[in-house]
């Protein structure tokens, strides 16, 4: 690898960590976040939902805008437009506003992401190829697991804004680098267009669906607006493939979508980040509501996840020619499954120590899938669609992960509250539909569950906080069952790979 390419990876490495510490971080806020502007978890969620919703929908479209004007310009132009929404994610008055500037990082993150991957793929040789782009996804990597370190050490020391602040400025310190270090590139695909009927489609479709989901978790699956909004949504997925056929240059050329490794590596890009996520949205609060760390020590506590997935990625890309994708992303499939499995037999007299073994084999897996899976990506496309693969692997990436986990999180809401449930009644004791999902979805430090424990003594009050306690980690369960599921399929995906097929020299149109 020589000089200029060494360059060209330190300066897109560091907007990738900035990128991969965005959404990750976030979850460890959303608690002050509630208790600032007063509202509830269904609220908050959108903080995290708006930023994946506007991420993932407009990665294609930037990687495309990439390939056709520059992907320096357009790192540059989403490093700005990320920047300026962290400013006002510090300056929100409201939460509304805070939700409206998440959605804007969304957007500045898309235009960054796919551009970062295909100048790390095109910095250097074939040979080289896997290395580099696990260096940049160790980067991202780093992020998405110090993320939350990051997050609960600056909400320690001030408040939760002071993260947005740290994402500002490391967006115009990688602003300054990526105009010093990287080249304005002289040759772009200027013959495209951007697909903006199947950008919106798409869109419609996931909003429904994460919001379908999260309204059939707070108030049922039958109601009237749940079952509209899953409508809307299946129909805008069958009217996707349509719309694509229609325009001149869709997100997803028809080309690509017959290529069937093409796809299987997409797939492969965004099943292992739902158990990762899992990972790392539940652990931490693991840590805080059933041995009652705070949000601080709950961060140190996930270093154990995120030192070794940083290594992981690294080293990586260095066996990707030598033992080749299929292998490494089977292997890393199992030892997912192995995380969900101790994960299923975790007790809470175990400790931390208990988690470790989890943490560890999910950074394993998580390191061994992901940078051959986006490396495959690329690789099955040829490098005139780098910046395409990149967006498409990403916009996989975020987009399954943040849907997997709006269906865990249906899941083990709905087990809380039927624990809730059982508990209250083997107690004889009646509380309100709207009481039970507090219970369900708090702590014992929440106000809102303190308020409901002062009207209550004795037994009866003791039945209660049993019941909290017991609400999260019989959801966490139902969570962890669905994990394990998406794993054994990852691993049967993986398997399915024709690695013959996986040629840079190629190009799928």
């Amino acid at each position: 690898m020589d000089g200029k390419a060494k360059r060209v990876l330190a300066a897109v490495s560091v907007p990738a960590f900035v990128i991969g510490t965005d959404f990750t971080g976030a979850m460890l806020l959303v608690t002050p976040i509630e208790r600032e502007y007063s509202v509830d978890i269904t609220t908050t969620q959108w903080v995290l939902n708006a930023y994946a919703l506007a991420f993932s929908m407009c990665l294609v479209s930037g990687g495309r805008l990439g390939d056709m004007f520059g992907h320096r310009q357009y790192v540059l132009l989403g490093l700005g437009i990320f920047g300026a929404a962290s400013l006002g994610c510090v300056l929100s008055p409201n939460v509304t506003f805070l939700i409206f500037a998440r959605a804007l990082q969304g957007i500045g993150s898309a235009f960054i992401w796919p551009c970062l991957l295909a100048l790390a793929a095109t910095c250097v040789d074939e040979d080289e190829r896997g290395a580099a782009v696990g260096i940049l996804l160790g980067a991202v990597a780093s992020g998405n697991a110090m993320a939350p370190f990051i997050a609960g050490t600056l909400a320690e020391i001030g408040d939760w804004r002071a993260f947005f602040v740290f994402n500002a400025v490391f967006a115009f310190l990688s602003a300054a680098l990526m105009y010093r270090l990287v080249a304005r590139e002289t040759e772009h695909a200027t013959d495209e267009k951007v697909d903006f009927a199947g950008m919106v489609t798409l869109g419609i479709a996931v909003f429904c669906l994460l919001f379908a989901m999260d309204l059939g978790a707070d108030y049922g699956w039958t109601g009237l607006v749940t079952i509209a909004l899953f409508s809307v949504a299946l129909a805008c997925f069958a009217l996707f493939p349509f719309v694509e056929s229609k325009v001149k240059d869709p997100m997803v050329p028809l080309p690509m979508m017959r290529n069937h490794q093409f796809v299987r590596t997409l797939a492969l890009n965004g099943l292992p980040a739902i158990v990762l996520f899992l990972c790392m949205l539940y652990l931490p609060q693991y840590m805080q509501k059933v041995f009652g760390w705070s949000i601080f020590w709950g961060s140190l506590g996930m270093l154990s996840l995120g030192v070794p997935i940083s290594i992981m990625n690294v080293a990586v890309g260095n066996y990707y020619n030598s033992v080749g994708p299929r292998k490494l992303l089977a292997i890393g499939h199992v030892f997912l499954i192995i995380c969900c499995i101790l994960m299923l037999l975790m007790k809470e007299s175990w400790g931390y120590w208990g988690l470790v073994p989890v943490m560890v084999t999910v950074a394993v897996g998580g390191g061994l899938a992901f940078g051959p899976a986006g490396t495959a990506a690329v690789n099955a496309v040829g490098p005139k669609r780098a910046g395409l693969a990149g967006g498409l692997s990403f916009m996989f990436h975020l987009g399954l992960g943040a849907i997997g986990i709006a269906c865990a999180t249906a899941l083990m809401f709905s087990a809380a509250i039927r624990q809730v449930a059982s508990t209250l009644a083997s107690a004889n004791l009646t509380l309100s539909q709207n009481d039970m999902r507090l219970l369900a979805a708090g702590t014992l430090e929440d106000p809102a569950i303190k308020s409901i424990l002062a009207r209550f003594s004795g037994k009866e009050a003791d039945v209660i906080a049993e019941a909290v306690r017991q609400s999260f980690s019989s959801g966490l369960h139902s969570a962890f069952w669905f994990g394990l599921a998406i794993a054994v399929f990852g691993l049967v995906l993986s398997l399915s790979i024709d690695e013959s097929k996986l040629r840079s020299d190629q190009d799928a149109g």
